[in-house]
């Protein structure tokens, strides 16, 4: 008889899992994207991607066909600047030359806040879709 290597089936899981989440800085941008009703999430974009592939995802998670616009807001959130709809300016560039910075500390993943305007202007009209 052959002597079988048997691992749990939630330990191959929990190995698997742990891999798949330490590997995920490496390949992809994390954005919190935060509606008008203050509703935010995670958003995870490939650090190969284009402004458009953005707005893809952000338009998928949100299950939103029309994304009026991604945007900045300043420390002060008085000045928006729209993040342009393009495929033409990588995800990347554009982090660097907005000078994005993370909105959480060390030692947690690097984190970039954008806004999402859904069409939505009232607080009572902005509902999550998840």
């Amino acid at each position: 008889m052959h002597k079988v290597f048997t691992m749990d089936i939630q330990d191959v899981y929990d190995e698997h899992l742990s891999s798949f989440l330490k590997q995920l800085p490496n390949e992809k941008y994390v954005f919190e994207v935060t509606k008008c009703c203050n509703y935010s999430t995670f958003v995870l974009v490939n650090k190969r991607g284009t402004l458009l592939d953005l707005y893809k995802e952000v338009s998928t998670w949100f299950e939103c066909k029309t994304v009026k616009a991604l945007y900045l807001l300043d420390d002060e959130e008085e000045h928006r600047t729209t993040i342009p709809m393009t495929e033409v300016v990588s995800i990347k560039d554009f982090i660097s030359t907005a000078a994005l910075k993370p909105i959480y500390p060390v030692p947690n993943w690097v984190v970039y806040r954008i806004y999402l305007d859904d069409g939505h202007s009232h607080t009572e009209e902005c509902t999550t879709q998840k």
